[in-house]
């Protein structure tokens, strides 16, 4: 997890990597899902985020958008989210 940083606006700005594992259904037949993804969250709740620590499982929720102008790698806009127990 990076460290909590701000933006030129004064805004905390807390940058991290989300990981996701689970089983899902998919045409009848049980399949294991995994993925990880760039993760940003902006605002108070950014300063809550930074005192959290790797393997920390959470519940989140927000919206993905391009990383910049030019470039097509996504990045998770997080506008929600909950600790749900310590790694």
């Amino acid at each position: 997890m990076n460290a909590l940083r701000y933006t030129p606006a004064g805004l905390p700005l807390m940058a991290f990597r989300i990981s996701h594992v689970s089983e899902q259904i998919e045409a009848g037949f049980k399949r294991k899902a995994e993925c990880e993804i760039a993760a940003i969250m902006m605002g108070d709740p950014a300063k809550t985020v930074a005192g959290w620590k790797v393997g920390d499982s959470i519940k989140a929720a927000g919206f993905l958008a391009k990383k910049s102008q030019h470039s097509q790698q996504l990045v998770l806009h997080l506008n929600r989210i909950e600790l749900i127990e310590r790694g």
